[in-house]
């Protein structure tokens, strides 16, 4: 029987780094399915495997009536494989309210047997404090989780850990605690295959609220690093999320942006065909103007923006 998990976080909690790891050790005939809320795949490519089966939908939200039918679709076509296990990574502005209702539907359209093994939250936990209380996705998130991960708990100290964790219990007392760095945990830590009963809710996310994301697409020919990461570090407190792979020179980067969290590293990827960076707003359309506001002269003309 397949065996369905989800793993929710908000924005650059270390989702795709805590799933890169489980699928590093992970010995089962594996799908993934992946969600993100703009149109341009960036976490996909990261996790991508020719001898794994894998479904990308984008442009929203696998909770919201925009793409909840293609959820269920995707995931129908992922069990017919006979696969051993299926993770979900959800959007990081999802809200998972719903996921025991659309569970169900799965279950009356599936002709196999699956069994859905409950969600795994991960936290960022530099960032939690400020992220629950803007968003209600957070909170839910937590409520509807089975397995909670304390992530980046190396760059806090102990009375912001006492915060988290009293907010969380105040949230979700049922839930497994477990505390990491990076996105490591053994799989047997994980609270998995022992789902407590929860009530299903109504969730948040509607075509009508999502959030604005712009894709930076750059001319490789005539970019230099220097100047992308000039002009990210001037648009970074109007974002919640910048990340993406740039290749130059040569050279891919990954760059990866959280709130005020700004890095860059030389990432293996041999295509060299990467030029898009996704940017999430915290200001809707206004970012576009701080974007041209603040563009280095070297990147004017170099750099297309596209709304999504």
């Amino acid at each position: 029987m397949t065996k369905v998990y989800l793993i929710t976080g908000f924005l650059g909690s270390g989702k795709t780094t805590f799933l890169q790891n489980q699928l590093k050790s992970n010995t089962h005939k594996t799908g993934v399915l992946m969600n993100e809320f703009g149109k341009t795949s960036i976490d996909g490519t990261l996790i991508q495997d020719d001898n794994m089966d894998m479904i990308e939908l984008t442009n929203g939200s696998i909770f919201c009536s925009c793409l909840k039918d293609h959820f269920i679709e995707g995931l129908r076509e992922l069990i017919s494989k006979e696969l051993d296990c299926i993770y979900i990574e959800s959007s990081g502005l999802a809200d998972p309210s719903n996921m025991l209702t659309i569970m169900a539907l799965l279950k009356s359209q599936c002709s196999q047997e699956f069994s859905y093994e409950g969600s795994i939250c991960i936290i960022d936990c530099l960032h939690f404090l400020k992220e629950y209380e803007m968003m209600v996705s957070v909170a839910n998130q937590v409520r509807h989780s089975q397995t909670i991960i304390l992530n980046k708990t190396d760059l806090i100290d102990e009375a912001t850990k006492d915060k988290i964790r009293k907010i969380i219990v105040e949230l979700n007392h049922q839930a497994k605690l477990i505390e990491t760095t990076y996105g490591q945990v053994d799989a047997t830590e994980l609270n998995i295959g022992h789902a407590f009963s929860q009530q299903p809710g109504e969730t948040s996310n509607t075509e009508s609220n999502r959030p604005r994301t712009l894709t930076l697409m750059f001319n490789q020919e005539n970019v230099k690093i220097e100047d992308v990461m000039q002009l990210f570090e001037q648009i970074k407190p109007f974002c919640h999320r910048i990340k993406g792979l740039l290749s130059l020179d040569h050279i891919t980067y990954k760059i990866d942006g959280v709130q005020d969290h700004l890095k860059v590293c030389e990432y293996n990827d041999p295509s060299e065909d990467n030029n898009k960076i996704v940017l999430i707003s915290n200001v809707g359309t206004k970012l576009i103007t701080r974007i041209q506001e603040m563009m280095p002269d070297a990147l004017k003309g170099q750099v297309d923006i596209k709304m999504e």
